[in-house]
Order: C-alpha cells, then structure tokens, then sequence
C-alpha cells in the first residue's frame, strides 16, 4: 500500500509536502514536527517507521513542553487569584 492510499494523501496536499525541504535545520520543535511530517510523507517503505519513530518522539516531546506551559500558566493564575483574595 501505499503512503497516500495509506495516510489519505494525494492530489494537491501530496505536492505541497513534495516542496518542504527535508534537510533544512531546525531551531524551533515546531519545525521539525513539520520537517519530520514531510520526510515520513517521503520516505520509501523501509525508512517510514523510523521516520514515524522520530516523529512520535517529536510530538511527545512537544506535549511535554505545553503540559509543563500550562502547568505554569495555571499556577500562576491560581497564585495571583489567591493573593488577591487575602489583600
């Protein structure tokens, strides 16, 4: 099977992908979720689970940032509610 039959890919969205450079750097996590998601749209049959692979840890890692963002985020709404409720 194969990558488009497989993800849903075709047409018009398969020739965008087909323009994201793959070896660009990355400076930012997002980018390279997107440089990740274009090589795994790319790769032959043999290198798209280790493409997939790379991808998912990408994409933890990026949960991972923005539960401890909201994490944050939350405890210091909760601070600065509760400081106002003692003044």
């Amino acid at each position: 099977m194969s990558l488009d039959a497989h993800y849903g890919i075709g047409g018009m969205e398969a020739e965008l992908w087909e323009q994201i450079p793959l070896g660009m750097p990355s400076r930012r996590l997002d980018d390279r979720i997107r440089e990740l998601c274009a090589k795994v749209v790319a790769a032959t049959e043999e290198e798209v689970e280790p493409a997939i692979s790379e991808l998912q840890a990408a994409l933890r890692e990026h949960t991972s940032r923005l539960r401890k963002l909201a994490v944050t985020k939350l405890t210091g709404v909760l601070s600065s509610r509760n400081n106002r409720s003692t003044v």
